[in-house]
């Protein structure tokens, strides 16, 4: 067990994204991009056909081999194939529709429906830092990160349940990404 710590406190995050999947979003691909579990409900699609595409980052690549089975740790990015907005701009948008149809302007408390509104709208990419479970095939998420058209961050969600393992679910995303890294 020591010897998989140790593996995973040298792995540097570094940027070298492989593609692995293409998926199909149904309906709006926002809010499927940020459900955090979402790779384990897309069905992978060839490259060409994809709204979205998934790579991982070979160098964050970090497990307990050579030891066969255990643990990895993988960084993993969606790109969704479509026009976003800046967050900034997505916003603008948003508390015009809200205040619309609300018929009122905005107020402190309404910063909590508009800020998943527009970072739904503007999200560009996910990075999801993902540990992986090759003996189970279950996975839980350490830490996702959502960024606009500009490239800047919009939100930063880390510290997920470590003990919330989800079963990789067959013919999913998730389960091809989980295929990868669980042979490296």
């Amino acid at each position: 067990m020591a010897a998989g710590l140790v593996a995973f406190a040298g792995a540097a995050r570094g940027e070298e994204w492989v593609f692995y999947s293409g998926s199909r979003l149904t309906g709006d691909t926002g809010p499927a991009l940020r459900d955090w579990y979402g790779l384990n409900r897309l069905t992978p699609v060839p490259e060409a056909e994809a709204p979205a595409l998934h790579y991982y980052d070979l160098d964050s690549v970090a497990s307990n081999y050579p030891y066969p089975g255990g643990i990895v740790r993988v960084w993993e990015k969606a790109v969704v194939q479509r026009e976003t907005k800046s967050y900034a701009k997505a916003r603008e948008e948003v508390e015009r529709e809200e205040e619309k149809k609300l018929k009122r302007k905005l107020t402190v408390l309404d910063a909590a429906k508009v800020f998943p509104l527009a970072v739904n709208r503007a999200t560009k990419e996910i990075t999801t830092l993902y540990e992986i479970n090759c003996d189970t095939l279950e996975f839980f998420i350490l830490e996702a990160n959502n960024y606009d058209s500009e490239g800047d961050r919009i939100a930063r969600e880390a510290n997920f349940d470590m003990n919330l393992w989800i079963a990789v679910r067959p013919g999913s995303v998730m389960e091809v990404l989980s295929k990868k890294m669980c042979q490296q």
